[in-house]
């Protein structure tokens, strides 16, 4: 049950919404969706039934997310419960009510979400979808199904494009990091802290998720700089460039890491584009998007521009602090007709932020190009 702030807080977002819900319910045929969650976003249970992520208490304390083994996803992460039945942090769940209450969809009935668990690599993701699009099929459920993917959940989407899954009608990507992202790197070489004064996951253990090697940025990216701000040539898929460099932990599977990630780059660059996509994320912040190496070592700059750094210029362009613009609208055969902006504050907020709820339905709805 929905608790009583959010309810609320819902109900006084949709009031601007009467007229996307008159369209919404004037459709004669809908697609079915399949939601398709980032990293993260599903909640993740051992065998024993201990939750390894999804509950407020595992950003504070717990066992280690991502190296536990026999583990698995079981549900989406609505939210994070602050006050029983009064307040929970918002993180899928707003989405999927405003998709039923606003476009009209059906949990269970033509509105799905995929279940995978996001320690694995996109690879896996992808074969999780195509197994339960296979099962939907079984249930009796034909025709075309549209996506909406979510940050990585968007490359787990278009690697299950890349094999040939042809009954897909559109798909709509919200921030993902179609050329990567800085913030892989990041996370990879300082691990990630996911709430004020909350427990920090230590680079060791994001290395071991293989989802945030999936998300390094393209192979023909150049992410490193020198004290002058010039570009390095320097690839980032060169398992030397990590030693020598002092980037990450030591990782014993390091050239398998980056030869996987790198692979999937290049088949996403082979596969033929979908010819109904459409993108939405921010392009209004500053985001890092270039490593400067000082005295032959990385050294992670802070997340925003600092007053009087020489080097400012080179190191942020336009995103959502996360993701740069780039990326997000380097999804190959994309038109700028099919692109949607958001005034987030931060990329992680996306899922929960009410014009990504409106932008997502709309784009859902809209007639074919």
């Amino acid at each position: 049950m929905t608790p009583v702030i959010n309810r609320a807080l819902e109900r006084w977002r949709r009031k601007g919404s009467g007229a996307l819900g008159d369209r919404a319910a004037k459709l004669r045929e809908r697609r079915p969706l399949v939601v398709v969650p980032s990293i993260l976003g599903t909640k993740i249970v051992d065998d024993c039934g201990c939750v390894l992520w999804g509950s407020v208490k595992r950003l504070y304390v717990g066992p280690p997310i991502v190296t536990a083994q026999r583990a698995m996803a079981t549900g989406l992460l609505d939210g994070f419960t602050v006050v029983p039945g009064v307040y929970r942090y918002d993180v899928f769940g707003g989405l999927l009510r405003f998709l039923e209450r606003v476009g009209g969809y059906r949990r269970g009935v033509d509105l799905f979400v995929l279940e995978y668990d996001w320690r694995e690599s996109v690879l896996d993701g992808a074969a999780r979808l195509a197994d339960f699009v296979a099962q939907l099929r079984g249930t009796g459920q034909r025709g075309a199904f549209d996506l909406l993917a979510i940050s990585t959940g968007g490359l787990v989407a278009r690697h299950f494009l890349a094999r040939g899954n042809e009954a897909v009608g559109r798909v709509v990507y919200v921030g993902t990091p179609h050329r990567g992202s800085f913030q892989a790197i990041s996370t990879l070489h300082d691990g990630v802290q996911m709430v004020p004064l909350g427990r920090r996951i230590p680079p060791y253990e994001t290395a071991a998720c293989k989802t945030c090697w999936d998300g390094l940025p393209h192979p023909d990216e150049r992410v490193f700089l020198d004290e002058e701000g010039t570009v390095l040539a320097t690839s980032l898929y060169e398992p030397s460039t990590w030693r020598s460099l002092g980037l990450g932990p030591p990782v014993h599977d390091l050239e398998q890491q980056l030869e996987r990630a790198h692979d999937l780059h290049r088949a996403l660059d082979a596969a033929a584009p979908h010819a109904d996509s459409i993108v939405i994320g921010a392009r209004h912040l500053p985001t890092l998007s270039k490593l400067p190496v000082r005295a032959g070592r990385v050294v992670l700059p802070a997340c925003s521009p600092q007053k009087g750094d020489p080097l400012a210029g080179a190191l942020f362009e336009p995103g959502d602090t996360s993701l740069p613009a780039r990326s997000l609208e380097g999804l190959p055969g994309l038109t700028p007709d099919r692109v949607r902006s958001v005034t987030v504050d931060e990329h992680r907020l996306l899922p929960a932020h009410t014009q990504v709820h409106q932008l997502a339905l709309e784009a859902l709805i809209e007639a074919a190009p």
